[in-house]
């Protein structure tokens, strides 16, 4: 292309500098340019209704993206900036990331893939996370990109829509052949950007090319990949999350990204040269930040409670059974609220209630059937459970290598600064 090809776009602040690319629908181009003001870098895309294959869907296509990307704000989802329309097509203006596509890189070891698999996944879990959740529907390497660091970033919403399971698949969702689960066809899921990933993932570990990788299956089974075709040599713990990640029924496959990154971050293996600022966002730092606080208060109130319970009754065997009985119930309890709250976001809901009446029920009807000494006691218990339950949590969140010994310390010393407090206040 030539300068004079370019659009002329100096009366919206803009001046095109170089073309990087062109999308499968003739009709969308990919600009680098610099905003005249600021001289910031920036990438426009551009959709033309004169363009020789441009068609109706890709206009959709490129309208939706811009409807998707006003509402997200992800440090690893190139920002949106502005848009407008004109006679022959629209404009998107989004922040410019120094980083290469994801297709270029071929043959990754398998600390690398892990790295990017968990960034991945942290994208996924704050678009699932969205009020609806949000289905990219088209995660390929051509829609990644890394930089020099391994961070991670994913482009390319024009596919993207809300998971509504009142709509079909077949009428509003899209994607690549090779990458997508057959249930995208009729009606996608939580776990269908799974599946896409798993394939994105195994494109990365080998150097077979999409037409290789989907031949290594079953003629019976066109979307159950062999991965012992694939990757015969992998370490069998990513062989096995891999496995589950690119199951071809949707009742074998993690139905959602946060389960996906918990059995991701539970692997023997450690992730690789992977750094608090690069695995973990911001959202996260802040359930850090709130479970420690969380630990620490309720850490003291028990510590008030069995204090103040030891006074009004006497420590017998009986008592210290039903406190345990009692803390054991109010922990599954919580874990089962939290499983229906990570199923579906729009069950977060019913996970809180369960999770705050269960307890609240528990104290009460104690406190009418032994008393009140025995009801705080109860809450002293359920205070134990929730400080439990937090801290598994709280635990999971940490997923950078060799973070062990400092998860250990700081819970350690949240706890017992927390006891000590609880006990000058006594």
């Amino acid at each position: 292309f030539k300068m004079s090809s370019y659009p002329d776009l100096l009366e919206y602040g803009y001046q095109i500098k170089e073309e990087l690319g062109r999308n499968r629908e003739g009709g969308r181009i990919t600009w680098k340019a610099i905003k005249i003001e600021s001289q910031e870098i920036v990438v426009i895309k551009q959709f033309c209704f004169a363009q020789e294959n441009s068609s109706w869907s890709g206009y959709k296509a490129h309208y939706k993206e811009i409807q998707v990307l006003q509402r997200l704000n992800h440090p690893a989802i190139p920002q949106y900036l502005e848009s407008w329309s004109t006679d022959d097509g629209f404009f998107l203006v989004q922040k410019y990331i120094e980083a290469a596509n994801c297709a270029l890189q071929r043959g990754l070891n398998l600390n690398k893939v892990r790295q990017i698999a968990a960034q991945l996944l942290d994208i996924l879990i704050y678009l699932q996370q969205q009020e609806p959740a949000i289905l990219h529907g088209d995660i390929k390497p051509e829609n990644i990109l890394l930089d020099e660091e391994l961070n991670t970033y994913l482009i390319d919403f024009g596919f993207a829509h809300p998971h509504d399971r009142q709509l079909s698949g077949s009428s509003i969702f899209k994607g690549t052949p090779g990458f997508i689960p057959p249930e995208q066809i009729l009606q996608p899921t939580l776990a269908s950007d799974l599946y896409s990933l798993g394939v994105t993932l195994i494109y990365l570990l080998t150097n077979k090319t999409l037409t290789e990788i989907t031949a290594a299956a079953s003629p019976d089974e066109p979307y159950q990949l062999d991965l012992s075709i694939l990757l015969p040599d992998i370490e069998r713990s990513f062989w096995e999350w891999l496995k589950k990640m690119t199951h071809a029924k949707l009742s074998q496959r993690f139905p959602n990204a946060w389960l996906a990154k918990q059995a991701l971050v539970s692997l023997d293996a450690p992730l690789a040269e992977a750094t608090p600022e690069k695995s973990l966002n911001y959202p996260a730092k802040s359930k850090i930040v709130l479970g420690t606080l969380g630990i620490a208060t309720l850490s003291i109130i028990a510590v008030e409670s069995v204090n103040f319970a030891l006074k009004g009754i006497e420590f017998s065997l009986i008592n210290l059974a039903i406190a345990i009985l009692a803390a054991a119930a109010i922990g599954v309890t919580q874990l089962g609220a939290a499983a229906i709250a990570a199923l579906e976001p729009q069950t977060r809901l019913q996970g809180g209630i369960l999770a705050t009446v269960i307890p609240t029920l528990l104290v009460f009807f104690s406190a009418l059937i032994w008393g009140f000494p025995e009801a705080v006691l109860i809450a002293a218990a359920v205070s134990i459970a929730e400080t439990l339950v937090i801290s598994y949590y709280w635990w999971q969140i940490f997923n950078w290598r060799g973070s062990n010994l400092v998860r250990l310390v700081s819970w350690m010393v949240t706890v017992s600064t927390a006891v000590i407090l609880g006990l000058q206040l006594i």
